[in-house]
């Protein structure tokens, strides 16, 4: 024991001095009795920016005030004065404990103690951050005394303004606290309800103001609850749409808003939103059709276009070279394509008016092979690049099928496979039976579909990322599609990018044909009945059927330029 502390015998007492100022935050200084220097720690030194060459020799509290007076700590005047002063001072005081300010701003508290021997202990405390906040917590003090001084004045006049500013609301208006007791009413609430005021002097609970209104209501919340339930109530001869709000500080509002003018015209106004709502639906279900029938239309009538382009160019070519039965196969080329054409426009004035926007078919027993291999001549005649391989192992195999709505769907899928296979010299065609279906398989090896899109290329206007470069409107696909789930059919697309792509169609054995959409074809003839259709449609689709029967009167006499591009090839 040691004046009290405890330190154990064996413990390396010139160790635990060092340890023990390390430790320490504040800077520790021990003088002996003639105030010389024994013990300046670390932090002291760093406190008072004092260099190692002050220490050097066996230096004492006067050495160290000549440092601080000719480094200017202590201001101007003769430094040996600052010397004399302070060490006379330091010798005479006890317990001390002051505030230096140091040259670069900082503020130490400065603690001197004396020891039993006459020496003294002094202990530095940075204490620059604490005084910072004292004062930014004195002048924020002073703030808010004067802010709360403002808004006492702001209450009063908030409270005069209070008075003036509920009567001028155009609603019927009651306070309450948080017991539900009457506190305030406005004038439009006494003129309303002329017990009110009555209510209003006895502090009454909302209850009984409102007996014809409380109901089953239990307690306030009951009520409130009750009231926000509703939207609308039934009170003094009129209806009122009651609204409740919270008060921070306890208790609520009820506004009573006469809504008996709004609800009359709201009833008229509805009324009429459900008629033009109506015709809206209308307008643009018939708006949607028509831009589908447009799109589609469109097209479609490109590839027999291209055919009729196409045989009139031979023929204009290579007229005075041509056999009369070329002429004549050529011609029938010509007469078959406008064939296709009116049919097309019969089937898309069908879809254009029906009222689900169904695209109607009329399927009859068709072998299908011909239609295949029919389809594969046009597209290699047209696109002399691509050999088309055809496999097929279904002989003569007859399904019901709409023929022309068919072959315009292998076209689109041919015809794709084509296009997207730009380098390629093979399209493969396969035509098989599995499981009573007839599948049509389209293989090309170009550059595919990007796995995440695959179930995409189906929609409307949708076109693959791999198809940037190539003219397509993303048609062709969805019109395929929707031609083919008519018949009952499924289709599938298989593919991987930069490695081709496989489009499956498969369309039942056993299609029954459907007599309500069962039709014959459209002929070159136009008989009694194509005429009596024809007049149907045009009254049944307005402009847009004028315009479809003027295309199929004027389509022998289409003329295009020598020089034009072969049009109508399928789109993805």
């Amino acid at each position: 024991m040691l004046s009290g502390h405890f330190i154990k015998e064996n413990i390396n007492e010139a160790a635990l001095v060092p340890a023990l100022l390390s430790s320490i935050h504040q800077g520790i200084v021990l003088m002996d009795a003639d105030l010389n220097l024994l013990v300046f720690s670390r932090r002291a030194k760093d406190l008072l920016d004092l260099p190692e060459s002050v220490f050097e020799g066996d230096p004492n509290l006067a050495d160290l005030i000549r440092y601080f007076a000719e480094r200017g700590d202590y201001g101007p005047g003769d430094v040996e004065d600052f010397v004399s002063g302070i060490t006379i001072a330091a010798r005479a005081q006890g317990d001390v404990a002051f505030d230096r300010s140091l040259p670069d701003g900082r503020l130490l508290k400065v603690q001197v103690t004396p020891l039993p021997d006459g020496g003294q202990v002094a202990i530095y405390s940075d204490i620059t951050q604490f005084r910072a906040v004292e004062t930014r917590l004195e002048e924020k003090q002073d703030r808010l005394v004067k802010t709360l001084r403002s808004r006492s004045r702001e209450l009063e006049e908030s409270r005069d303004l209070l008075s003036s500013a509920v009567d001028a609301i155009p609603d019927a208006l009651v306070m309450v606290d948080g017991a539900g007791c009457l506190t305030l009413a406005n004038s439009n609430m006494k003129r309303l309800h002329p017990g009110i005021e009555a209510y209003l002097d006895g502090r009454a609970h909302l209850k009984e103001a409102f007996a014809f209104e409380w109901g089953e209501a239990k307690d306030l919340d009951d009520f409130i609850q009750q009231i926000t339930a509703e939207s609308d109530h039934r009170m003094f001869d009129r209806w009122f749409r009651i609204q409740v709000s919270s008060i921070p500080t306890g208790g609520h509002v009820v506004v009573f808003s006469d809504v008996s003018d709004f609800k009359e015209q709201n009833k008229k106004l509805r009324a009429h939103a459900d008629q033009l709502v109506k015709h809206l639906r209308k307008e643009k279900r018939l708006n949607e059709m028509q831009r589908q029938f447009v799109s589609m239309a469109s097209h479609e009538f490109r590839t027999p276009l291209a055919i009729i382009d196409g045989a009139a160019q031979r023929l204009k070519r290579r007229f005075d070279r041509l056999q009369p039965e070329e002429v004549v196969e050529r011609l029938d080329n010509m007469r078959e394509a406008v064939r296709r054409i009116n049919y097309l426009i019969e089937r898309f004035i069908d879809f254009s008016v029906s009222q689900d926007g169904v695209l109607e078919i009329s399927p009859q027993p068709q072998p299908l092979l011909p239609i295949v291999q029919a389809v594969c001549n046009q597209q290699h005649q047209g696109n002399r690049s691509h050999e088309i391989v055809l496999n097929e192992s279904i002989g003569d195999l007859v399904i019901n099928i709409d023929r022309r709505m068919i072959e315009q769907c292998l076209v689109n899928v041919v015809g794709n496979a084509i296009k997207y296979s730009p380098g390629k010299d093979r399209v493969e065609v396969d035509v098989r039976v599995e499981n009573n279906f007839a599948c049509i398989e389209v293989t090309d090896f170009g550059v595919g579909i990007p796995k995440a899109e695959i179930k995409k290329v189906f929609g409307r206007f949708y076109r693959a990322s791999t198809s940037s470069g190539i003219p397509g409107t993303g048609i062709g696909l969805n019109l395929t599609e929707m031609i083919i789930v008519r018949h009952k059919g499924r289709m599938s697309i298989s593919s991987e990018e930069g490695k081709g792509t496989v489009v499956s169609i498969r369309l039942p054995l056993d299609l029954p044909v459907d007599p309500a959409l069962d039709r014959p074809p459209a002929t070159d003839g136009g008989g009694g009945d194509e005429q009596r259709r024809q007049g149907e449609s045009e009254a049944e689709t307005g402009a847009c059927g004028s315009t479809l029967a003027a295309m199929r009167a004027d389509a022998a006499e289409i003329r295009l330029q020598d020089n034009e591009e072969p049009i109508g090839r399928a789109e993805r």
